[in-house]
């Protein structure tokens, strides 16, 4: 949303508690986050959310002009969506902590192998600074795992590794963390011990 330059009010909601139980139930119809409400419409799926910013947007488009490489933003953006299960659920994301001495397991390092293939593949393509040159939904959908990649320290390649340091940079990602920062409630089960 801070890309696409539109106005939003953001809504807190303590996961795994009552207080926030009683929010997903009044505020989605999948009980889940994220949600966006757009006067009536309603939407529950990130890459849907996504989409529907990115048609909202005119002054500058969040996917790529060409059509091929519009095509592989989405295919990418859709990986991200649906997959590397293995490791979201060794790698809780959190903004909070450095996560010291964290090993992999062979399913995790196949995800990992994975997303450094599709950042690589993109980078070298594009020439950077982003994905697909400019900032598009695929660098919001990766967000997240740049996170989790810096949060357990895992080793990178170089053309990798400076994307990850440059969405952490990013100003709506520097104000992620600053809300992170901020947040008193801890989320026991991403607080991973090695």
């Amino acid at each position: 949303m801070q890309h696409a330059q539109l106005p939003f009010d953001e809504v807190n909601v303590p996961l795994f508690t009552p207080e926030g139980e009683a929010l997903l139930e009044k505020l989605c119809p999948a009980k889940r986050v994220p949600v966006l409400h757009d006067g009536p419409l309603v939407l529950w799926d990130s890459l849907a959310i996504c989409e529907y910013i990115a048609d909202k947007v005119t002054n500058h488009s969040l996917w790529p002009e060409r059509a091929v490489d519009r095509a592989r933003a989405r295919a990418m953006s859709a990986e991200m969506h649906s997959g590397f299960a293995a490791l979201r659920e060794a790698m809780p994301m959190n903004c909070r902590r450095q996560i010291e001495g964290f090993r992999p397991t062979l399913e995790v390092q196949i995800d990992i192998n994975r997303i450094v293939q599709l950042f690589e593949d993109a980078l070298q393509q594009s020439g950077g600074p982003w994905l697909f040159t400019h900032y598009t939904v695929a660098d919001a959908m990766f967000a997240p795992i740049a996170s989790r990649l810096n949060t357990y320290q895992i080793p990178l390649p170089n053309l990798s590794q400076q994307y990850v340091s440059r969405t952490l940079s990013d100003p709506p990602m520097q104000d992620w963390y600053a809300a992170a920062a901020a947040e008193k409630a801890v989320i026991e089960k991403s607080e991973i011990q090695v």
